[in-house]
């Protein structure tokens, strides 16, 4: 999912959620100290809201933030099959990988890339120095 297809996602979960609330973009304006047209263009998908506003709105909407994002598909799954193939890890292992995994979910497509090459590069220079 790209970050602009995720925008839309959330924003059309808000709109729908404040619908639900039966309150206008005004007014969940309002409540979370923005203007009316920055609801609309959080909902229109042409911007996104930021972490501390996506709290507020789920304040205000009375969700979780986690009802206004997608659910990661396969996600537990993937995890567990992981997880079986590595069986020989400790549990402190197998929690900081799983860290790993989730925190790599959450990240945009561009923090992902940045963090994966990090990771690569550490695996490589393991690699050379215990050839």
């Amino acid at each position: 999912m790209t970050e602009r297809e995720l925008a839309e996602y959330v924003g059309q979960r808000i709109k729908e959620e404040r619908k639900k609330k039966g309150i206008t973009q005004k007014e969940l304006g309002v409540m979370i100290g923005v203007k009316h047209n920055t609801i609309s263009s959080y909902e229109a998908g042409t911007n996104a809201p930021e972490q501390n506003a996506i709290f507020k709105i789920a304040r205000a909407l009375d969700v979780s933030t986690d009802d206004l994002f997608p659910e990661k598909e396969n996600a537990t799954d993937e995890l567990d099959r992981a997880l079986r193939m590595a069986n020989n890890l400790n549990l402190k292992d197998a929690e900081f990988l799983n860290q790993l995994i989730e925190k790599t979910l959450t990240m945009t497509d561009e923090e992902r890339e940045k963090f994966l090459e990090s990771l690569k590069f550490t695996v490589e220079y393991y690699n050379k120095m215990n050839d």
